[in-house]
């Protein structure tokens, strides 16, 4: 029996009435093994009454099926096996038996072309019929495991003499594949090695896919070769364990071998060997059970044939499909029996065939005839064929919609055809909707709009209703196929409706696995998942349905908050309850479209839903900003994948550039109040942010650049203090507060921008009350200095006055105040060195600590880390709080130096006044640095500073490189130098890299290392040695002392000598240095000192000759100097040349683009002064000190910052000013979109046109060039006569 429980296995689903992706069951079966299975349910035919038909040369005799009697099995025990007398009749029913199989299971090819297993299945034909056949279903899902198939490929032709042009067969073979590959479908042919199924096989073999396409093979077994080595005949073996080798080989005349390349082969057997045909009745049956297995609704599978070439068998297997209604797909100029079909096809004719109208038969025209009796004559000779075969001719003539002719001269390939066919053969109001639905799931898969939109869209003849558009838009979404999304939408596909909480979630689910965004929410629904099984939850336990997490939307709106860097709120995650239910639908469907095409790096459609946007501007710059997110966590996972980084760059750029020019439309085309508006309104479908407030976030460099948006900001720099006033006017009038009174404001204060603009007013007052009217000195001075140019003005001012005010902390002396003023009552002997000017500093730097928690504060997010994520991101965020850190550990030590401490003035430790001094020096490195920010205002230094920020970065990189060339020498170096050296090893190291990095500055010092190199050779033992290896050869060589052992004694008298007079003077010269109060003799002193002792090893020259008798010393040397010259050669002309090219490419990428950059950090310098105190440093602890207290009590009160709270702002955006401003925004939008679709069309209508010109232009002077050459030639030939 087989077991009950069975795994669930995920695949994707299909019905009429509903297409996602579903659990669907796959029975296992866990106590049947597949040879127990086959050997009870399928059966073999053979035979078991031997009659003789002739005898063989062997003395063998051959029965009338065919095989001899050796071949004849012994069935059973040999009780079932009778050999008959010569004369007895033999018939297939009486003398053939069913009997238990015995060729089954896996196959492998002797073949180098193949490595892949196949498997085969030895059948009786007598499952030609049902209900046999029926078994065949459980074999195809339960072992042999197929997927369901979404259509049926019959493949028909010819074998033997099988001779089609090269360009037919690979056009075929094409587009085979291309159907093959985008259909899941299933493929039938003969199963054998030759003609067109070879052709098959090979293609099928050579493409490159993860999962092999099934290619099912109905062969025959009595003409299959070699096929004795497919039957197992081992007792209790029966196959599906060990795969067996079957050979590819030229078989004898009449047989055939298997194809290596087909994945499952029916071997079709009917008791006899040689007999044709036998195989064509189960490979009908065989095809009707597949489409009825997969039958939809009482839909069955749709099924092509495809007639390559072929004979009188081919066009019976087309006769026969056409019957059953499915469709037929011929190859033009093939040969053979397809070329003569074809022929026929198109010029039979329909007749009246009772003269009443009512019935309708086809028949050939005299002349067509006699030309197809030509053709059957001339390719199949003269047999008597030429009746039946044009009988098959007009028969098939007749299903005029299910026959399609292809020839390689169409424009279109050849699966755009096998998808015409079907069509074509539905095309007709009485075919069932579940057909109509099914063929447009083809046609949807294989991505051809056009048959679609010609077949099933243009006749009308069928209506889809609102559901089975949005099951086919769904389908066409998660295939990616953009002509079909959009031909839905233009047949009445509503996208608001359609687009539910449920189907976006399937539609998220259903993302491209390749994708980044696929990637993403995959990793966070696994944390998810990992973080609930940590936690106990019951739920989410192991079990069936369960190995692949499902993605949620709030996990999509958390994503996308990590995509705008926290400052994005999704209405998935503040209405999450809302769209729990999966009924729920969308204000803004194009805008989350968008998003998900970006998510999924499918770019037309994420184009097609930008169009209709009703906030284009925005949704064109988040988009911009997914994509630039996604190939940044490409680089990050190091896929390697140069195609997908340039379409996802190519996207990016694509989508800023467009919002760029509808900004550009807006602003050429409508007054400043309007465009002001759209940069200003609150969008509730981005989480109540602004375009302005996008464009930061974002980062979008192209876009911030834009004239309105510099201009917006231009506004808010200055305030209401007007445009025109120069800049050194208002640094003068900062300084000096009466003269702000009289400087030029607004003509019209509070006017501007009043209506749209909320920076306007800060104060609380009614803005209405101040419309028009002239501003009091007061009110003057209020809105002067909180302007953002006046606090960066002021802040710029007390930043210097702070530098100034260090450089004197820094470099005064040590003295303590109370050393100038000991009459001071509050000096005393435990009285620190801190003066007025450290207290100031230490104010002006604790000013700064609430500037820093408030910019932490104000992360527009609600997570802390991500709060801290974002402040780190700027880089002068990281130098300001290093800066204090280090400020802050130098002043604790300089507070804890008293006046009465001498240790600072030792140098032979550290105190804690040099500990302070030294991070003080440090702290200021980083305040210098800090101040380069005041500079990116200006439009000539801004762009070089970014410029120093890439060098910086590419010099960084850089040093890798030089550090390997520079370690490698030095230390290479250092070991040929000072083989006897003694010294430390960290001293060593810092010596030879300090000697390496000075060479890259050209120091080379050539003489100092041939110094250096006789410094590191010579001393007591390398001389001694010298000395004594010089004597034993002189002597031993002169032969005046011939025992060795008296020229060591000798040696050792001499040797004494010398050192005693060596340290008679080294003693001497030790007394003078410490007399005349000198330092120890250096290490080269000594060995100076030393060699004059020596004097004939040294001519007085060249140091080096000193060392002249030493082989090693000498060899030493040469190898130092030729490492110099290597070094020299890599480092100072390849690296440091490489660098400045770097450095050049940096600058000149730096310099086209240096508008763009100054602009963009103009606006982000803006941005931040605007957000400022108006007080500068150390004043603004006045304003911290006065307003911390009322934003703690209004964030206990829940009331965060403008857009950290969503629920506060969707009250603020259903206010109907604001609702009307935004109503507003959006037609403008839709107007410049139009504007903008209308300029792009002109331009393709432009530049077709200009084509066309252009061929014009260049037809009429080609006529003109071939005028001249005959008047020419003309007048040659008039020359030649005169």
């Amino acid at each position: 029996m087989y077991n009950n429980h069975f795994v669930f296995e995920p695949r994707e689903v299909y019905n009429a009435n509903k297409i996602q992706t579903t659990i669907a069951p796959k029975w296992r079966y866990d106590q049947r093994t597949f040879d127990e299975w086959v050997v009870k349910n399928i059966q073999v035919r053979e035979c078991y009454k031997f009659v003789k038909e002739k005898d063989d040369v062997d003395n063998d005799p051959i029965c009338h099926c065919k095989n001899k009697l050796s071949k004849h099995p012994k069935l059973s025990s040999g009780s079932d096996f009778m050999e008959m007398p010569e004369e007895s009749s033999w018939t297939q029913n009486d003398n053939t038996m069913l009997t238990k199989n015995n060729a089954f299971g896996k196959i492998t090819f002797d073949v180098e072309e193949c490595s892949e297993e196949a498997q085969y299945m030895r059948i009786a034909k007598d499952y030609s019929e049902k209900p046999r056949i029926e078994i065949l279903k459980s074999l195809f899902a339960d072992f042999w495991k197929l997927d369901e198939p979404d259509l049926l490929i019959s493949v028909s032709g010819g074998a033997k003499s099988f001779n089609v042009p090269q360009d037919i067969c690979a056009s075929f073979q094409q587009g085979l594949l291309n159907a093959a590959r985008s259909t899941r479908a299933w493929i039938i042919t003969g199963g054998q090695h030759c003609g067109v199924m070879k052709l098959v096989g090979g293609v099928i073999g050579q493409s490159i896919s993860t999962t092999r396409i099934p290619t099912i093979g109905v062969g025959n077994w009595g003409k299959t070769w070699k096929n004795n080595l497919l039957v197992h005949n081992r007792s209790g073996h029966y196959g599906g364990r060990e795969a067996t080798t079957y050979p590819i080989e030229p078989p004898d005349k009449g047989y055939a071998t298997l194809d290596p390349n087909h994945t499952h082969h029916f071997l079709v057997d009917d008791g006899t060997t040689g007999t044709d045909g036998i195989e064509y009745e189960f490979r009908a049956a065989l095809e009707t059970l597949i489409c009825e297995k997969f039958m939809i609704q009482n839909v069955p599978l749709p099924m092509v044939c495809i007639m390559v070439e072929g004979g009188m068998r081919s066009l019976e297997i087309a006769i026969s499909t056409l019957r059953k209604g499915n469709t037929l797909v011929v190859l033009k100029g093939s040969g053979r029996a397809s070329d003569i079909l074809c022929y026929g096809f198109e010029n039979s004719i329909e007749i009246d065939s009772d003269g009443t109208g009512g019935r309708k038969e086809r028949k050939m025209p005299a002349e067509c005839d006699v030309e197809i009796k030509r053709l059957i004559e001339k390719d199949f000779g003269k047999y008597k064929i030429e009746k039946q075969m044009l009988d098959l001719i007009l028969e098939i003539s007749a299903y005029r919609d299910f026959v399609t002719i292809y020839s390689i001269q169409n424009p279109e390939p050849l699966d755009f055809y096998i998808l015409s066919s079907l069509m074509k053969s539905s095309a007709n109001a009485n075919v069932l909707a579940a057909t109509k639905m099914r063929q447009m799931r083809l046609a949807i898969t294989w991505g051809h709009a056009k048959i679609a939109r010609e077949f099933i869209f243009s006749q009308k003849l069928y209506k889809f209703s609102a559901y089975e558009l949005e099951q086919l838009m769904l389908f066409a979404i998660t295939k990616q196929r953009t002509e079909f999304v959009k031909l839905l939408m233009d047949y009445g596909c509503d996208l608001k409706q359609f687009l539910t909480a449920k189907n976006l979630k399937i539609l998220f689910n259903s993302l491209d696995p390749k994708s980044g965004g696929y990637r993403l929410l995959m990793e966070k629904a696994e944390r998810k998942l990992r973080k609930m099984k940590f936690d106990g939850n019951r739920n989410v336990e192991e079990g069936p349905g369960t190995r692949t997490p499902e993605i949620q939307l709030s996990e999509v709106g958390s994503l996308l908050a990590r995509i705008m860097q926290g400052s994005y709120t999704s209405i998935f995650n503040t209405h999450k309850k809302k769209y729990e239910n999966g009924a729920a639908t969308f204000d803004n469907p194009f805008d989350l479209m968008t998003v998900y095409c970006a998510l999924d790096n499918c770019q037309d459609m994420a184009l097609l839903f930008w169009k209709k946007s009703r906030t284009p501007m925005a949704t064109g710059i988040i988009a911009h900003r997914i994509y630039n997110y996604l190939d940044m966590m490409e680089s990050k996972w190091a896929r390697m994948d140069e195609e997908m980084t340039e379409q996802l760059e190519k996207a990016a750029s694509d989508f800023e550039s467009l919002s760029y020019g509808l900004m550009t439309m807006c602003y050429h085309n409508y007054e400043k109040k309007e465009w002001v508006n759209i940069l200003e309104v609150k969008m509730i479908d981005w989480g109540n942010l602004s375009l302005f407030e996008i464009g930061q976030i974002t980062g979008a460099k192209n876009f911030l650049s834009h004239a309105a948006y510099q201009s917006y900001l231009t506004d808010i720099w200055m305030g209401e203090v007007h445009p025109s006033t120069p800049f050194f006017l208002l640094a003068f009038c900062a300084v000096l507060p009466p003269l702000p009174i009289f400087l030029k404001y607004n003509s019209k204060f509070g006017k501007k921008n009043a209506d749209l603009n909320p920076r306007t007013d800060k104060s609380g007052t009614d803005k209405d009350d101040q419309v028009g009217k002239k501003p009091n000195p007061l009110r003057r001075l209020q809105l002067f200095y909180t302007s953002p140019a006046v606090k960066f003005i002021l802040n710029g001012i007390t930043y210097l006055i702070f530098l100034g005010l260090y450089i004197c902390s820094i470099l005064e002396g040590n003295e303590c105040n109370c050393e100038d003023h000991p009459s001071d009552e509050t000096c005393g002997p435990n009285t620190n060195m801190v003066g007025w000017k450290d207290y100031y500093l230490i104010i002006f730097v604790g000013s700064t600590i609430p500037i820093e928690i408030s910019q932490v504060i104000d992360g527009n997010t609600k997570s802390v880390l991500k709060k801290f994520k974002i402040y780190f991101k700027q880089m002068y965020n990281v130098v300001d709080l290093l800066a204090i850190i280090v400020f802050t550990i130098a002043f604790t030590l300089k507070l804890s130096v008293k006046c009465n401490d001498d240790e600072r003035y030792m140098i032979y430790k550290f105190s804690n006044y040099h500990y302070f001094r030294l991070f003080s020096s440090f702290c200021f490195i980083l305040y210098s640095l800090r101040f380069i920010q005041m500079f990116e205002m200006n439009a000539k230094i801004g762009p070089k500073i970014f410029m120093l920020k890439r060098m910086a970065v590419d010099l960084f990189f850089f040093l890798f490189l030089l550090a390997v060339f520079t370690f490698s020498y030095c230390v290479a170096s250092e070991a040929l130098l000072y083989p006897f050296h003694d010294r430390p090893v960290n001293e060593t190291i810092f010596t030879a890299f300090r000697r390496s990095y000075f060479n890259v500055f050209g120091d080379l010092d050539i003489e100092g290392l041939s110094n250096r190199f006789v410094t590191g050779h010579c001393n007591e033992k390398s001389f001694m040695y010298m000395e004594y290896h010089e004597f034993i050869m002189e002597n031993h060589l002169d032969g005046t002392i011939e025992n060795l052992t008296d020229l060591r004694t000798r040696w050792e008298e001499i040797n004494e000598e010398r050192l005693k007079k060596l340290e008679d003077n080294s003693s001497k010269s030790m007394e003078k240095r410490e007399s005349a109060n000198k330092d120890p003799p250096t290490f080269l002193e000594y060995t100076d000192d030393y060699c004059e002792r020596w004097p004939e090893h040294s001519d007085g020259n060249d140091p080096l000759d000193l060392l002249e008798d030493s082989p090693v010393a000498i060899t030493n040397y040469y190898i130092c100097f030729m490492l110099l010259c290597i070094y020299v050669l890599t480092v100072n002309i390849m690296l440091i040349n490489l660098l400045i090219a770097i450095f050049s490419n940096t600058y000149s990428d730096s310099k086209a683009k240096s508008g763009i950059i100054y602009k963009t950090q103009r606006a982000s310098v803006i941005v931040e002064f605007e957000e400022r105190p108006w007080l500068p440093n150390p004043l603004s602890l006045i304003y911290f000190a006065c307003v911390s207290p009322f934003k703690m009590l209004k964030s206990c009160c829940g009331k965060q910052r403008r857009y950290s709270s969503a629920r506060k702002d969707s009250r603020k955006a259903s206010d109907s000013n604001t609702a009307a401003r935004a109503r507003r925004a959006q037609l403008i939008e839709a107007e410049c979109m139009v504007l903008h679709l209308k300029k792009e069309t002109n331009k393709k209508d432009g530049l077709v046109i200009l084509e066309a010109q252009n061929k014009k232009i260049s037809s009429a002077v080609e006529k003109i060039v071939s005028e001249l050459k005959q008047i020419t030639l003309k007048q040659h030939k008039e020359t030649l006569w005169v």
